[in-house]
């Protein structure tokens, strides 16, 4: 029983000592892995932003049509058309609020 613990601990030493080596040998390229992994998940802030921006300013554009569709005494129901900016409002709120966390 104890060749048996002792065999185990010699087998564990020599499979940690392997994986050192290997990891010291291949350090470099462990490192430019890491590093392009880090750089394909940042996202560009900017980018980001920009995109918020033209959003909120498509949504912008469309809400003052639809209010400019009915301030002239359109016949249609506003109800469903201002439901969908609505919706299309807290849809972009949601996702600005997303971005801040970035």
């Amino acid at each position: 029983m104890n060749q048996n613990n002792g065999l185990s601990l010699l087998v564990g030493v020599l499979l940690g000592g392997v994986a050192t080596y290997f990891a010291i040998k291949h350090q470099d390229d462990i490192m430019d892995k890491i590093s392009d992994l880090e750089e394909s998940m940042t996202f560009d802030r900017h980018e980001l932003i920009e995109s918020a921006k033209e959003k909120l300013e498509a949504l912008t554009a469309t809400a003052q049509a639809t209010f400019q569709k009915y301030a002239h005494g359109s016949g249609e129901k506003p109800v469903d058309d201002m439901k969908t900016i609505m919706e299309e409002l807290h849809r972009l709120q949601a996702e600005v609020n997303s971005l801040k966390g970035y």
